[in-house]
């Protein structure tokens, strides 16, 4: 039995003759009442009473008609919502963002604007460090993710920058112990300094390596913390400065202050990346295309990133 039969069995219902089912079935009679008598066969019971005015149901032709209709309006609506789906106006999208860019309001807005205009779309955030948003989307456990400093050897990944991350000097702001920020970054060299571990995200450790040498300096690491949230509590703690992305004002403790300083020139792109060969989630591919025309090509988007090598 399929969904012909079906359609077959509730023309001849709502007509009452198989002559005129034909005719606006456009098949030829006999292939229709061949048609009836298989499904019938395959049933176990007559579905009509045949008499010289044409065919009227059966009591068990009735209750099939009903079950009919059903059948095919599920099937209709389950159709349907493949399509909405595979469209990207219907279905689920998975969405991870680094808690050290979770507050920014360029983030925000992407994700406010999309719930907005597609909320027959299931959308779930889930916060997560770059590393771990990166195997989640490996194992098919997030659709995408905003974060920085993904491999750009892995050709797995396909990305669209957001906006560019700069970087601030993060100071205890204490009343006992004023901090005094310098001039020339080098006068920092003999401060204790709270660090970005560099097992958390190599690349990143290097690229501030790298902000310190061109500032004349190597920091003076008395502390490290794995994510950025963690060394701002440590500089709230007094244990030292830090250097960490302008991103942290959305995020700051209140007795860290942050400070813009001239020699902390460089930047990196901020990104929404997702794995190359998802180009049916439907959602996914609807969500990719209001970035685009929201954020606008970026040709230096990873010139950052070239500049500071994974080691």
């Amino acid at each position: 039995m399929d969904f012909r039969h079906l359609r077959y069995f509730l023309a001849v219902a709502d007509s009452g003759s198989v002559a005129a089912a034909a005719r606006q079935l456009h098949i030829v009679q006999p292939a229709l009442s061949r048609q009836i008598r298989d499904l019938e066969e395959e049933l176990g019971t007559p579905l009509f009473s045949r008499n010289a005015r044409g065919v009227e149901l059966t009591a068990a032709g009735e209750q099939f008609a009903l079950d009919a209709r059903r059948l095919l309006i599920d099937m209709e609506s389950a159709r349907q919502r493949a399509l909405r789906v595979a469209q990207g106006s219907a279905g689920t999208l998975r969405i991870g963002v680094s808690p050290t860019y979770g507050w920014h309001p360029e983030i925000l807005s992407h994700i406010n604007n999309f719930r907005t205009r597609h909320p027959d779309i299931s959308l779930y955030i889930e916060p997560l460090l770059a590393v771990k948003q990166m195997d989640a989307l490996i194992e098919g456990e997030l659709d995408g993710g905003f974060f920085g400093w993904r491999d750009l050897r892995d050709s797995r990944f396909e990305a669209l920058t957001v906006f560019r991350c700069g970087l601030k000097l993060a100071v205890p702001d204490l009343l006992d112990a004023p901090f005094d920020v310098p001039d020339r970054l080098a006068d920092l060299a003999n401060r204790p300094c709270v660090w970005f571990d560099r097992d958390a995200a190599p690349p990143y450790y290097d690229f501030l390596i790298r902000q310190c040498q061109l500032a004349g300096f190597s920091p003076n690491i008395v502390q490290l913390g794995g994510d950025t949230m963690t060394i701002l509590g440590l500089v709230a703690a007094g244990i030292g400065y830090s250097i960490v992305p302008d991103t942290s004002v959305h995020s700051c403790p209140s007795t860290t202050r942050l400070v813009s300083h001239p020699e902390l020139t460089l930047n990196y792109p901020v990104e929404f990346v997702w794995k190359h060969d998802d180009e049916f989630n439907g959602p996914l591919a609807r969500f990719i295309r209001e970035i685009k025309a929201r954020v606008g090509p970026d040709v230096n988007a990873h010139q950052a990133l070239v500049d500071a090598p994974f080691r």
